[in-house]
């Protein structure tokens, strides 16, 4: 978590570190999160020294720091997550003509609606035209997925505030006397990561949403050109993933059938991290491995 969103606001503050890789390790929640280490592994080294009262000062410290940075971090997911499902079901590019927000497609696409019905009509192939974009076909197909996407979604979303705000009130109940224990402090912890683990779940549903919406999106992944389609309202280009240009068909990591999120341009670029850490993956690394090729001795080449 604290690798894939380091610093806030996100992702300004670290597009400004990345100019300066010293700044890099500065970044306050990788900061604190070292922070927490050293101590917890201070905590350990006098632990088995049989020191209990000065490992048990060291667990406790390192257990109040981590409730502080899961705090932010919950509060940082509930934020991402909701624009993320919010951007999702809103439409991608406004100058496609077949590009719908939700509540269009769940109106113009229902069950009784006239364009159901030119699906649905018989029609001699070779002498009567079609009377509707046969690409926005997708959205009939895919409307109840799309419609569950996002109840599912803003499910999630209201699960995950709803741990954060029992996070925050597990000391409601305290009287003044007394003291938040370190049970309190497990509990609240307990309540981040809950929050964070249903924001990634509704992150999910909205990258699904991008997925059902945008299927020929991914064009350029599966041609020899690696261009995108050439359509009027945007002509075909090279398609860039983290400021890499190459022939994608070449790249041995690039699987369709388990397609690293790194990879998917159905998703906007903005929340290919996102999609990359609700599967629990550091999105840097899977950037370094799967189009850096980091560790690969022969590599594609790059298109210029």
């Amino acid at each position: 978590m604290v690798f894939n969103f380091p610093c806030e606001p996100f992702p300004v503050c670290q597009e400004e570190a990345a100019a300066d890789p010293a700044k890099m390790k500065d970044l306050e929640r990788i900061k604190l999160y070292d922070e927490i280490k050293r101590i917890y592994q201070e905590g350990l080294v006098f632990f088995f020294e049989k020191n209990y009262v000065n490992a048990y000062s060291r667990f406790l410290d390192s257990q109040k720091r981590m409730e502080g940075l899961l705090e932010g971090i919950s509060q940082s997911y509930l934020d991402r997550t909701s624009a993320m499902v919010r951007d999702a079901i809103e439409r991608k590019d406004e100058n496609a003509p077949d590009d719908l927000a939700l509540v269009d497609i769940s109106i113009e696409y229902g069950p009784n609606s006239r364009k159901r019905r030119d699906f649905q009509e018989d029609r001699a192939a070779p002498n009567e035209a079609r009377r509707y974009d046969p690409r926005t076909f997708r959205y009939a197909k895919n409307k109840y997925h799309i419609e569950k996407n996002m109840e599912k979604g803003y499910e999630h979303l209201g699960l995950a505030r709803e741990a954060r705000t029992r996070a925050l009130t597990v000391d409601s109940n305290l009287t003044r006397e007394q003291k938040l224990l370190p049970v309190h402090r497990k509990n609240r912890i307990e309540m981040y990561m809950a929050s964070v683990h249903f924001s990634r779940l509704a992150k999910q549903n909205a990258e699904f949403l991008y997925q059902l919406k945008y299927p020929f999106d991914n064009y350029a992944l599966h041609n020899p050109t690696a261009k995108s389609e050439n359509r009027p309202e945007k002509p075909g280009e090279v398609a860039s993933i983290a400021g890499q240009k190459m022939v994608w068909t070449d790249n041995t990591y690039m699987l369709p059938k388990n397609l690293n999120p790194v990879f998917d341009l159905r998703v906007p670029e903005r929340y290919r991290k996102d999609a990359a850490d609700a599967r629990n993956m550091i999105y840097s690394d899977e950037v370094d491995v799967n189009i850096l090729f980091k560790y690969s001795k022969v590599k594609p080449n790059l298109i210029q």
